[in-house]
């Protein structure tokens, strides 16, 4: 029973993590612009995998023993999870690493040139 808490906590854990970076980023965007809608994106994209893995195992896992093999099982549910990280990642990275767009600065009026 405990291994099955800690399975659905550490799930759980996989679940939240990328859900409070797209919020984390989400709340940036003004700030940061297209960065920021690039990692929230990457993060959305990563949400996913914890959960096409858990419906995995529950779902598709004995079926795949069967036809792969009992070994195998496992490395196609990773197979199949392995895009959205994959893609999430290069996102999140595309968002961290591309340099910042300038933002325009208002221009201060030039200065009144008084003659005497």
């Amino acid at each position: 029973m405990a291994a099955g808490l800690l399975g659905l906590l550490l799930t759980a854990l996989e679940v939240l993590a990328p859900l409070a970076g797209a919020v984390v980023a989400a709340l940036a965007i003004r700030r940061r612009g297209r960065n920021a809608r690039l990692a929230m994106v990457g993060c959305l994209v990563m949400l996913p995998a914890p959960i096409v893995s858990a419906l995995g195992v529950t779902v598709a896992l004995e079926p795949l023993m069967q036809w792969v093999g009992t070994f195998m099982a496992g490395r196609v549910l990773t197979a199949v999870t392995l895009p959205f990280h994959l893609v999430g990642l290069g996102l999140v990275l595309a968002g961290a690493l591309s340099e910042p767009k300038p933002t325009a600065r208002p221009h201060a009026p030039a200065p009144a040139v008084v003659e005497p």
